[in-house]
């Protein structure tokens, strides 16, 4: 999956239409309908706007392209549901705003200390 893909799949679990995005990205629809149909690339800038107007940070927008192109391969049944919940688990994550993401890896920290007891 590459960032216009990922772009396009966070844009449309938001409901967002590609107008109000690119109208708070500092683009146009068209600019966006092409980067999201790979027919145009992104300068950083731009990324950084997109990433901003959809409250994703561009760090996850690539984590989420390269676990798409390389997803994880699991030998067992028990390892595609774990699998399936991470995947899960992280589309839901990207949706958070960065605040509660924070918070999130927090208290996952705290859970792995308290496993660790």
């Amino acid at each position: 999956m590459n960032i216009g893909q990922v772009l396009r799949k966070i844009r449309k679990e938001r409901k967002a239409s590609l107008e109000e995005i690119a109208l708070v990205a500092g683009t146009d629809a068209a600019n966006l309908s092409r980067v999201e149909r790979d027919k145009q690339r992104l300068t950083p800038d731009m990324l950084e706007n997109v990433a901003k107007a959809l409250d994703v940070p561009v760090s996850s927008l690539y984590l989420i392209a390269e676990q798409n192109l390389h997803p994880v391969k699991p030998a067992s049944v028990a390892g595609k549901v774990s699998a399936a919940r991470l995947e899960d688990a992280l589309s839901r994550f990207v949706l958070l705003s960065t605040q509660d993401q924070e918070l999130t890896v927090d208290f996952m920290d705290l859970l792995l200390k308290a496993t660790r007891k």
